[in-house]
């Protein structure tokens, strides 16, 4: 115990990270052990695991595959028992499908993949890993829980929605089940599959997520809950789907978004994540969405990462409190 404390006097950390393999959980492992602090990769696989190990130049490897409660349950134990605190739980990996999907893939318990990785393992594994938290914060450390999430889970900004159509709404949440021939594909019901609009509805999800964890983990003493926009990477991992189905226009816009300015490179969406990692909670308040304008490359307030936008329906706590209960239900024995 007298070892920990003295680490964590010296600042040191215990950060896990889901998606550490690739894209800014990546590159924001990179920083966060150059700094000192120690990194639990969070990856689907042992393979993915050891490359985030290899590249990031440390760090612990372990296996969490968000599309597999199971292994998300087993996770959490495994880091129990192997990490003697933890400070800081980063939810960062992302999958999306293709935006020309008309067929949902599922996870392995039966849910819509992009939903089901994004939002409910995220959720499940914060809830079995904040007691951790809290324990590690009474041996002096912090009590810290970062999401990334995006700004297209607001139709009102740019990406938010093509046209007017497409734009994150979850509805009653009638269709946050698991799916079922000739049910419904989508959280607010709907049965025909839209892969442009699941991902939204996912960062949509995130985002009510903090808010309701917020209210309940927060507080003087409690979790530090804090999230964030990213800004628009079309390199990262997370749109390995979407290129496979249009690799010669994803090039292109990609191009077209670095060319224009508005495209964010991976190194600073890792800056900006792993800022909201190490950053205390005098300099990034519990409750925190932070963003940047569109093509701004700062990762701190000072440099414009700064309060970001919240849709409407984000800011709904009867909505965040129904999306808690119907999730926790959801993700039972």
């Amino acid at each position: 115990m007298l070892l920990l404390a003295l680490a964590h006097a010296c600042g040191a950390l215990h950060v896990a990270i889901t998606g550490s393999s690739q894209g800014i959980g990546l590159e924001a492992a990179k920083i966060l052990l150059a700094q000192g602090h120690t990194v639990y990769h969070a990856c689907r696989s042992e393979e993915r695991a050891e490359v985030a190990r290899v590249e990031s130049g440390g760090g612990v490897p372990m296996v969490c595959d968000l599309a597999d409660l199971g292994s998300v349950r087993q996770f959490a134990a495994d880091l129990r028992r192997s990490a003697p605190t933890l400070d800081v739980l980063c939810l960062n990996a992302a999958v999306a499908p293709s935006t020309k999907a008309s067929t949902p893939k599922t996870t392995v318990d039966g849910f819509e993949e992009c939903v089901g990785v994004n939002h409910l393992a995220h959720f499940l594994l914060a809830s079995l890993l904040q007691p951790h938290l809290t324990a590690s914060a009474a041996l002096g450390g912090t009590n810290r829980l970062v999401v990334t999430a995006s700004s297209v889970h607001d139709p009102e900004q740019p990406g938010g929605a093509v046209g007017g159509k497409g734009g994150a709404t979850l509805g009653d949440l009638s269709g946050l089940c698991k799916l079922t021939a000739g049910g419904s594909t989508m959280v607010d019901g709907a049965a025909e599959y839209d892969g442009s609009k699941v991902y939204k509805d996912s960062k949509l999800c995130n985002v009510l997520f903090c808010q309701e964890a917020v209210r309940r983990w927060g507080g003087a003493g409690g979790t530090q809950v804090r999230s964030f926009n990213p800004g628009f990477i079309p390199a990262s991992g997370l749109f390995r789907e979407p290129r496979k189905d249009n690799w010669v226009g994803a090039q292109a816009f990609t191009l077209f978004a670095s060319l224009v300015g508005f495209a964010v490179p991976i190194k600073v969406g890792g800056e900006r994540l792993a800022h909201l990692a190490a950053a205390d909670d005098t300099i990034v308040p519990g409750g925190s969405y932070l963003s940047a304008p569109t093509g701004a490359k700062g990762f701190t307030r000072e440099d414009g990462f700064d309060d970001g936008l919240i849709s409407a329906e984000g800011q709904d706590s009867a909505l965040a409190e129904r999306l808690w209960l119907r999730s926790a239900e959801l993700v039972e024995r």
